[in-house]
C-alpha cells in the first residue's frame, strides 16, 4: 500500500515534471553541442589538411629542384619518381617525417598511381602503387583543381583527404600530392569536446533538479488544488474554466494558475493556428477530422469535407511577389472565415490550399452554402492589377464507417476535377 501510495502521489508527479523537462534539455544540449562540434571539427580538420597539403608542396618544391618524373629503372613494377635528378621516394623520406609531424598520412602521385606514401596496411606494408578513385582523377587530374572530401575512401579507410595537382614548370599536370586523417582519428578528436559537455550537462541538470525537488516539495500542500486544473491543461483541454479556489487569495498560485491559463492559450495558439492566415492549421485540422468521423458514427451527424485551392496562385507569388501572395493568402483566409461561422470551420491545409469541414450539412446544402463563399472569393482583386483572385473546390460527403483518408482522397479528387475543367468552380461528389 505505501508504494502504491507513493507512485500516485504529487511528489512522484512533480518529480516527473522535473526530471523529464531537464532530460529532454539536457539531450537537446549535448545533440546541439555534437552537432556543432562535428561540424566545428570537420571545417577544423578541413582547414588543417588544405594548410598541411601546401606545407607539404612548399617543401617539397623548396628542398628538391625540377619537374616530377618516374621510371622503372628496376624493373620491378613499382616506379622511382624523381624531382629533378633526386630520388624522392624510398624508406624514411622527408615525407613520412612531416607525416608524423603534422599526424596525417600524405601521398605524392606521379599522374594517378600513389609512388610515395605513409599510409600502410595492417602488415606494414606502404599502399604504393595503388591508383587513386576515378573520382579523385577527373576531378584533380583532369580539371586540375584542388578538392576536399569528407568521406572518401583512402585505402580502404574512411577518411578526410584533400588532393592538390602537381604542375610541372611548364603548367602540365604530372600529378597529385594528398593529405588525409582517417574519419577514426577525427571522432577521437571530437569525443575529447564531447566528454567535458556530457559532464557538465548532467551535472548541471542533477544539480538544477535536487533544487527543484526541494522547493516543490514545499509548495506541494498548495500546488494539489490546482493540480486537476494544470492537468486538464497539460492534456490540451485549453478552454477549461479555472477553478473558483485558485481565485480566492491574491497570491503565488494564482498568479501561478493565470500564468498556466496564458501559457495553455499561447502553446494552443502556436499547436492549432496558422501564423500568416490565423486560421486552424492542419495538425488542428487532422485532429478535428479524426473526432467528427467518430461522432458521425455514435451520433449520425452529416459532415461534409472540401478541400480548395487557390487558382493560379502561383502567378500572382512569381508576378507580384511573395508578400503580395502572403497578402492574397490573408484575404482568401478571411473570406473562408467568415463564410464558415455556423456552418463549421476553415483550416489552411498546406500552401494555398484550405480545408473546409461543413458541420450536420446534407451535400447538397454544403454546396450552396460554399457557393457563396467562393461568390465572396471572387470580390478579391490584386491591389493596383486587374487580377482577380478565384478558387477551385473539391466537396464531398463523409460516409459513415469510412476512413477520414478515403473522405479527403475523394474530396481531392474533385479539386483536381475542378483544375482541369477550367477552375472557378465546384466539383461535388
Amino acid at each position: 500500500m505505501a508504494k502504491k501510495k507513493f507512485s500516485n502521489s504529487l511528489n512522484s508527479q512533480m518529480l516527473r515534471m522535473t526530471l523529464i523537462p531537464l532530460t529532454l534539455m539536457a539531450i537537446i544540449i549535448i545533440s546541439v553541442s555534437v552537432s556543432g562540434l562535428y561540424q566545428l571539427v570537420a571545417n577544423k580538420t578541413k582547414e588543417e589538411l588544405i594548410r598541411d597539403a601546401q606545407l607539404a608542396q612548399y617543401v617539397l618544391k623548396e628542398v628538391y629542384v625540377g619537374d616530377y618524373w618516374a621510371e622503372d629503372a628496376d624493373d620491378d613494377g613499382i616506379p622511382e619518381m624523381y624531382k629533378g635528378e633526386q630520388r624522392i621516394n624510398g624508406e624514411d623520406t622527408m615525407v613520412d617525417d612531416l607525416a608524423k609531424m603534422l599526424e596525417i598520412d600524405i601521398s605524392v602521385f606521379y599522374d594517378d598511381v600513389r609512388l610515395i606514401t605513409t599510409l600502410k596496411d595492417s602488415d606494414g606494408n606502404r599502399a604504393i602503387g595503388t591508383s587513386a578513385s576515378v573520382i579523385v582523377k577527373k576531378e584533380v587530374l583532369e580539371e586540375g583543381a584542388s578538392k576536399f572530401y569528407s568521406n572518401v575512401l583512402v585505402y580502404d579507410r574512411k577518411s578526410y583527404a584533400y588532393y592538390m595537382p602537381l604542375f610541372s614548370e611548364t603548367g602540365d599536370i604530372n600529378g597529385m600530392i594528398a593529405v588525409s586523417r582517417s574519419q577514426e582519428s577525427v571522432k577521437q578528436e571530437l569525443l575529447q569536446y564531447i566528454f567535458p559537455i556530457c559532464v557538465t550537462c548532467g551535472l548541471t541538470a542533477f544539480l538544477m533538479g535536487y533544487i527543484m525537488i526541494y522547493f516543490n516539495r514545499k509548495l506541494a500542500g498548495r500546488i494539489r488544488k490546482m493540480d486537476k486544473y494544470m492537468n486538464t491543461l497539460a492534456d490540451g483541454n485549453f478552454d477549461v474554466d479555472m477553478p473558483r479556489e485558485l481565485m480566492l487569495e491574491d497570491d503565488e498560485i494564482k498568479h501561478l494558475a493565470n500564468d498556466g491559463k496564458r501559457m495553455a492559450k499561447a502553446i494552443q495558439t502556436l499547436v492549432e493556428f496558422d501564423a500568416l492566415t490565423g486560421l486552424n492549421n492542419r495538425r488542428y485540422a487532422d485532429k478535428k477530422l479524426e473526432e467528427i468521423r467518430v461522432r458521425s458514427v455514435e451520433s449520425g451527424i452529416r459532415y461534409c469535407v472540401c478541400i480548395s485551392d487557390i487558382d493560379f496562385f502561383k502567378k500572382v507569388n512569381d508576378t507580384f511577389g511573395h508578400e503580395m501572395g502572403d497578402y492574397v493568402l490573408r484575404k482568401v483566409a478571411g473570406k473562408l472565415k467568415a463564410g464558415m461561422v455556423g456552418k463549421g470551420i476553415a483550416a489552411r491545409w498546406g500552401g494555398e490550399e484550405f480545408l473546409l469541414i461543413f458541420e450536420n450539412r446534407e451535400l447538397d446544402i454544403a454546396r450552396r452554402e460554399l457557393e457563396i463563399i467562393m461568390d465572396e472569393v471572387r470580390t478579391i482583386w490584386v491591389p493596383d492589377s486587374d487580377r482577380q483572385i478565384t478558387m477551385s473546390f473539391g466537396l464531398t460527403a463523409l460516409e459513415p464507417g469510412e476512413t477520414v483518408d478515403e473522405a479527403l482522397s475523394r474530396a481531392d479528387g474533385n479539386l483536381y476535377e475542378a483544375k482541369e475543367g477550367g477552375r472557378d468552380q465546384i466539383v461535388c461528389k
